[in-house]
């Protein structure tokens, strides 16, 4: 099992935040320092983040980070095949 974030939840949940406390992606960085307008774009448009950037959102927001985490079962992937190949060392 390998953990992703939910992403959309995390946008919607950014972006509600910032109506509920009538904040602009600006004006949210002197309301909790450590954010700035990028970081809080990138959250509103399901971008990557990096896990500082949202630890410092869901910090602003008074958040569990882990209510994010959602975890893929990726057992059943498909593997490439081991076979020989041109950039193998020649026998």
């Amino acid at each position: 099992m390998q953990p992703e974030i939910d992403r959309a939840r995390l946008s919607r949940d950014v972006r509600r935040w910032l109506s509920d406390n009538g904040l602009t992606t600006r004006s949210a960085q002197q309301f909790c320092p450590g954010l700035n307008p990028a970081m809080i774009s990138r959250a509103c448009s399901q971008s990557v983040l990096s896990a500082a950037s949202m630890l410092a959102l869901c910090a602003a927001m008074k958040r569990d980070p882990t209510i994010y985490l959602v975890f893929l079962d990726k057992r059943n992937q498909t593997v490439t095949a081991n076979v020989h190949r041109e950039t193998r060392g020649a026998a």
